[in-house]
């Protein structure tokens, strides 16, 4: 049966309307806090919105970077759902102490003309606490009684929105935090963390600022030609070398070690491939192929699809001796988190799924369950005879019994996609000088794979018992890549690691929080096992379009 989810396998053929128009987008990001360490995790909450203050749903995946005068340090993908997205990204550990702008943008405002990103922006500032290294003319040096005259500016509250916690809690109790929403329906972001001594940058674009900025009716002035990606990234791939023969087009797949379903299937044009993907989540490794490209000297180049645009104008970071001890305290907290282990306590929120297979009639067999043998030829023939291996032209292929729900109507079809770990392999003498005591379990789709010209029968997946697959030797034509996928969209509720002091920094994150008018959400916190203050900070957006943004303080002693 042919699904209906097949047009996500790379129509190529609908990138040149999707070039056509390129609506306007315009993306805030709110983060977790505004201060931060190299080796930090930085928490995100996209608000992507049309040129009138509506949630967008043009693009399904956005693309942020952190920059500073120097230059791009770290990228991140988030997905998009109706307009809203979050992830994560980690601040890599030597980066320079200065300040940093986040940007995030989508294909529409990659198409642009001008910096249409920068009304969102969020400036961040970042401190190395292992090297002296500073952004190039971005730090300036004070002493300590010019820094302490400087003061966090208390931000005016927005929005019909009620925070409601103790003023004051002991070390180790619980914080009861109650968030009452007394206007229309809100979407927000809440987050709850440490606030120290060091005196973040004022921002330069706020919810509300934001909102002002939005164009309206008017056109963009387009000068890109990126196709919008209204399921997921569009992974852009250019082919370089030779054809083998004289064919118009030729076949391209990406798949990726672990799951069968990450598989995308793109017909060429020209040097170009198209991956329609779904959205490929979390950082792995690809498999790129293309058919017919000689396998001697040709290769798939995958395109980076970010900008490294300027970080414009930024102010230069305050270093003082009276942020040390904060710093210090920052730097033990940072090594204590590789202990607790909070991304093993987040809680994973909706994002895309890739269904290509999921109600594709399944045969799975558990090696284990069967006498073991030490050839994939002789699990063939003795445990999957609805299995056959063929040769044609000194090439093997795999042929399949095919039948209906009732195994009424049998019949054996050919050109399977063969696939190992979820990679496919086109060369079937890898899988068979493979160990097959390696091999754990073989899963047969019978579910019918057509795109373009590209066609299959159906999908045998040999699965391996430690993703063996990555050590295979693929032909020269084949490229394995290190790909960076879309950020899990995760929230962290407060949960406590046991085992370790807790010195957590962020007690609470909840990047996509909706609300009811009249609704309310109560959690309790746990306080940390240290003293001192901390920021409850929610932002967002009413349903009438009204910006939200409140915040709350209260003591730990």
């Amino acid at each position: 049966m042919i699904k209906k989810l097949l047009f996500i396998l790379s129509c190529v053929t609908l990138s040149l309307s999707l070039w056509a128009s390129s609506p306007v987008e315009r993306i805030f990001v709110s983060t977790d806090r505004e201060v931060y360490i190299a080796g930090d995790m930085v928490w995100c909450s996209l608000f992507c919105l049309d040129g009138k203050g509506s949630l967008s749903s043009q693009n399904a995946v956005s693309y942020l970077e952190l920059i500073s005068s120097d230059g791009t340090v770290a990228e991140a993908k988030i997905g998009l759902l109706g307009g809203r997205g979050c992830g994560s990204f980690r601040i890599p550990v030597t980066v320079p102490t200065g300040m940093y702008r986040l940007v995030a943008y989508t294909a529409s405002e990659a198409n642009e003309e001008g910096t249409p990103w920068m009304s969102g922006s969020r400036i961040l500032t970042v401190f190395n606490t292992t090297s002296t290294a500073r952004v190039k003319d971005g730090v300036e040096i004070v002493d300590e009684k010019t820094y302490e005259s400087f003061r966090r500016e208390e931000p005016a509250g927005l929005g019909r929105l009620a925070l409601n916690a103790p003023a004051r809690v002991r070390k180790g109790e619980d914080v009861n935090l109650v968030v009452l929403n007394e206007g229309p329906m809100a979407d927000l972001s809440l987050s709850v963390y440490h606030e120290d001594d060091i005196v973040p940058s004022p921002q330069d674009n706020t919810i509300e600022s934001f909102l002002k900025s939005l164009p309206g009716s008017a056109e963009p002035v387009v000068t890109g030609s990126r196709p919008l990606e209204y399921d997921g990234e569009i992974i852009h791939a250019r082919m370089r070398g030779e054809m083998m023969d004289t064919l118009d087009y030729a076949v391209a797949t990406l798949s990726s070690a672990g799951s069968p379903s990450n598989l995308y299937i793109g017909v060429t044009s020209n040097d170009e491939v198209f991956f329609h993907t779904n959205n490929i989540y979390g950082d792995r490794e690809i498999v790129c192929e293309v058919s017919r490209l000689d396998k001697k000297s040709g290769v798939i180049e995958i395109e980076n699809p970010f900008l490294y645009p300027s970080a414009g104008d930024l102010p230069k970071l305050l270093l003082s001796k009276s942020q040390r001890e904060s710093l210090s305290f920052r730097k033990k907290t940072l090594r204590d988190e590789k202990t607790l282990m909070l991304d093993t306590l987040a809680t994973f929120l909706r994002h895309r799924e890739d269904l290509l297979l999921e109600s594709s009639p399944l045969k799975h067999y558990h090696l284990d369950d069967y006498t073991r043998f030490s050839s994939v030829r002789e699990i063939l023939v003795e445990i999957i005879p609805s299995l056959a291996l063929r040769r044609d032209k000194g090439r093997y292929y795999m042929t399949m019994m095919a039948s209906d729900a009732t195994d009424s109507y049998k019949a054996r079809v050919g050109n399977l996609l063969v696939m190992m770990d979820g990679v496919v392999l086109s060369d079937l003498n890898s899988l068979l000088d493979f160990d097959a005591m390696l091999l754990e379990d073989i899963d047969i789709y019978q579910q019918a794979i057509v795109c373009g010209r590209a066609a299959y029968s159906g999908v045998v997946n040999f699965i391996t018992k430690k993703n063996y697959v990555t050590a295979l030797t693929f032909p020269a034509n084949v490229r394995v890549v290190d790909f960076k996928g879309v950020s899990y969209p995760v929230a962290y509720l407060g949960d406590v690691p046991e085992g370790a002091a807790d010195t957590r920094q962020v007690l609470y994150w909840h990047p996509a929080l909706s609300l009811e008018k009249g609704g309310q959400v109560r959690t309790v916190l746990h306080a940390p096992s240290y003293s001192g203050r901390f920021r409850i900070v929610a932002e967002g957006l009413s349903e009438d379009g009204i910006p939200i943004h409140q915040e709350r303080i209260f003591e730990v002693e």
